[in-house]
């Protein structure tokens, strides 16, 4: 099944992707990943790192909280 849901181990949603952005559970825009430069940014525009680095961001935001 590939609903571009993300989900943990309980079968709650913890996050979405939509198109290059990837959004919180509660559809909270987290990160973005940029095909073109290969490189992961945050909702604010500053870049995390190179390659696919949105579940990380996702990682983070649940821990800031």
């Amino acid at each position: 099944m590939n609903d571009n849901y993300i989900r943990d181990r309980t079968g709650h949603i913890i996050g979405r992707f939509d198109g290059d952005w990837l959004r919180s559970g509660e559809g909270k825009l987290v990160a973005r990943y940029d095909k073109w430069d290969d490189r992961t940014r945050t909702r604010e525009g500053k870049i995390v790192g190179n390659r696919d680095l949105r579940l990380f961001q996702l990682g983070k935001d649940k821990t800031d909280k």
